[in-house]
């Protein structure tokens, strides 16, 4: 299957998942229908990351290579083969929960398909909150109990604010290659040294503000210490790690009376912690790693400290808090028990806290909260946060379905599954009071007082009831509905009366042009019978009498001029016609008195009599015996007469060649011949005929 992802889909999927951070489980959604994807992310309310898939090739390729726990979902609406699709991907991403979506009447149906494999669970569609909620909540438990193994890096917690001996600096992930590794007593140390810093690495993560979605780590199922939730931490969701500052914790090898020295010129320099691996900083932790107790070491770093001090107060006054994070993390590296470390976390983290509550995005603020707890922000001020965050969690939903309900409006899908009407049911579940709940109710009202208004234009009374019905549901007033209706008898009348008047003009116009019965569909008459079908009122009606009997006294007059010209057909045709639209008995009797008596026929007419001759009767001229003897061939021109019984008489030779010859056989022939007695309108006439006759040589 090949569907086209639409950008809706696209959008609901990203309001699914937190935008600082991303899940520790993530959840692939295999659909073609926009309306899945953000149904799915408002009953999963941020607790995994939904990424849509419009392919099960593409689907199966985004489980593969996905971090942590797995859900694979499956939209089975137009899927032929659900038990195949779930038993490839069972065999491709065998770590994954596999969860499938139906229509509520083909639930039965579809459960029994891939009864036997390895589906989590067989869910409805439009989804029911609370039973959707409860079994994606056992299905995030089960993709997380999948993916971590016991005691895994991901199930163990950390804390940033974890206490690190003085002068122990962390030694560098990655030495550089021209230092050989230390050996003996000093590898030890070394070792010992690392050990000390990984705690304090760890614990040295400060979030970093507006980072890309695909930046950030994804959320881990590290469990909340008993500290954090009697501080207020957020509870009820996974909190997901901040990522760190990119602290420059590196140590270079080297003489610590050289080093001192490079550490006096960076500091000359103003190269306190940049650039990475060349800085004062390091050079002094350098040193003290050699050296723990070196007070020109130690002196620098206070140094250092002051900097970086005076680095955070300004990155915060001017709310660059990603440099104030940096600024922190580093000054903690560079003397961890310096007194203003404290402080300035909790200063970063309402800093931090609060423009996230203020410009999102929303799905860091847990996280943030947490981190705000570890490092000792008031209890009080966490709840605060908290109901923060709650009531702009329940303002984005309010807003995310409104918006769903106008786009839905605006593409005309009021009613039924996956429709505004079900949208503004979730809506006034949610909010039912809220002036957004208001406002999409009454769109939704005038949509679909709109259709009813539409359809009832057409004529269409079932269709008009249905949408007043689901108007009335929607909590439109009986006023308003006795309203459209009269609107709506009142706009049909001025539409019919606007359509009479058209069709008079256009009846007019034929009547005038001589268009009286013909074309069928585009004549006087045709335009007079849907007049009369549609019953005009008072003033059409004394129009279209008038243009009736002009009419009438059309086709009389029509008539009597075929009378004239001989036509009696046509002239009957256009009598019977004149009767139906009531011709006076006077006219009528006039015209039928002319079309009673027969003109005599024209030459022409008879020409054409002569042509449509059949002759019954047929003698062969016989070929003179002097002329076969001489071998002579000829021909021979006669006019003659066919008479009402069909004889032939007054025979004549018009030409002959060669003359005399073949003139006799000619005539005697012809005078046995007979014909079908002539017909002119019906009454017998004689027919002049002209012929020729060929004597052609037998072989």
């Amino acid at each position: 299957m090949a569907h086209p992802a639409p950008s809706e889909s696209r959008e609901s999927a990203s309001d699914a998942a937190p935008s600082g951070a991303r899940a520790a489980v993530g959840l692939t959604a295999l659909t073609c229908h926009d309306d899945f994807l953000l149904e799915l992310g408002e009953v999963l309310g941020g607790r995994a990351s939904v990424h849509p898939a419009d392919s099960l090739d593409a689907a199966l390729d985004q489980v593969g290579a996905g971090r942590g726990g797995q859900i694979l979902a499956i939209d089975a609406r137009g899927i032929a083969d659900v038990r195949a699709d779930v038993e490839r991907a069972s065999r491709q991403v065998p770590h994954a929960v596999i969860l499938v979506f139906t229509d509520a009447g083909a639930e039965k149906t579809i459960a029994a398909a891939v009864k036997g494999t390895k589906v989590f669970a067989v869910l409805p569609l439009p989804m029911e909150p609370g039973k959707t909620s409860a079994v994606l909540e056992a299905a995030l438990t089960d993709a997380l109990r999948q993916h971590a193994p016991s005691g895994s890096a991901s199930a163990r917690t950390s804390r940033e604010d974890a206490p690190a001996p003085r002068h122990s600096p962390p030694a560098a992930p990655e030495p550089a290659a021209a230092e050989p590794p230390p050996s003996g007593a000093g590898k030890r140390l070394w070792l010992a040294i690392g050990a000390g810093v990984l705690a304090l690495g760890v614990g040295a993560g400060i979030y970093l503000m507006r980072q890309p979605p695909h930046a950030a780590p994804p959320l881990t199922a590290t469990p909340q210490s008993p500290a954090a939730h009697a501080q207020g931490a957020p509870q009820g969701r996974l909190a997901p790690h901040l990522p760190a500052p990119a602290v420059d914790t590196s140590i270079v090898r080297g003489h610590v009376e050289d080093l001192l020295e490079k550490a006096s010129r960076a500091m000359f320099e103003r190269r306190f912690t940049a650039p990475r691996g060349a800085n004062a900083l390091v050079y002094y932790r350098s040193v003290l790693a050699v050296d723990p107790t070196n007070g020109e070491a130690l002196d620098g770093l206070r140094r250092v400290g002051h900097v970086l001090i005076s680095r955070f107060n300004d990155d915060i006054a001017q709310q660059h808090y990603n440099r104030a994070s940096l600024a922190l993390a580093t000054l903690r590296l560079a003397e961890p028990t310096n007194a203003h470390v404290r402080p300035f976390g909790i200063e970063l983290s309402e800093a931090l806290v609060n423009q996230a509550l203020a410009n999102g995005p929303l799905g860091t603020v847990p996280a943030l909260i947490a981190q705000a707890a570890r490092r000792g922000v008031p209890a009080a001020q966490l709840a605060t946060w908290q109901s923060a965050l709650t009531g702009q969690q329940h303002k984005r939903q309010i807003q995310k379905i409104a918006g769903q309900i106008a786009r839905r409006i605006d593409a005309n899908r009021l009613t039924g599954p996956a429709s505004a009407q079900t949208a503004l049911a979730r809506l006034r579940t949610l909010a039912p009071t809220a002036p957004a709940t208001q406002n999409a109710a009454q769109a939704l009202t005038r949509a679909l007082l709109r259709q009813a208004r539409e359809a009832g234009m057409a004529g269409r009374s079932a269709a008009e009831n249905e949408w007043l019905a689901a108007a009335r549901e929607n909590g439109a007033t009986a006023e308003a509905l006795a309203a459209l209706r009269t609107q709506v008898a009142a706009a049909r009348t001025s539409a019919a009366n606007s359509r009479l008047e058209q069709l008079l003009a256009a009846a007019r116009a034929r009547l005038d042009a001589g268009r009286l019965l013909q074309p069928a569909n585009d004549s006087a008459a045709y335009y007079l019978s849907t007049v009369d079908a549609n019953h005009p009122d008072a003033g059409e009606a004394a129009a279209a009498r008038r243009l009736r009997s002009a009419l009438a006294a059309a086709l009389v007059a029509r008539a009597e001029s075929a009378s004239r010209a001989g036509q009696h057909a046509a002239a009957l045709a256009d009598l019977a016609a004149a009767r139906r639209w009531g011709a006076s008995a006077a006219s009528l009797h006039t015209a039928a008195a002319l079309a009673a008596k027969p003109l005599p026929p024209t030459p022409a007419q008879l020409s054409e009599v002569a042509e449509n001759l059949r002759r019954t009767h047929y003698v062969a001229p016989v070929y003179p015996q002097r002329a076969l003897d001489e071998r002579i061939a000829g021909q021979v021109t006669v006019q003659y007469i066919v008479d009402k019984s069909g004889h032939t008489r007054s025979l004549q030779v018009i030409a002959a060649a060669p003359a005399g010859v073949f003139n006799r056989a000619a005539l005697d022939a012809i005078r046995r011949w007979r014909y079908a007695p002539p017909r002119f309108h019906g009454e017998p006439v004689a027919v002049p005929v002209r012929t020729m006759i060929r004597f052609v040589l037998p072989n």
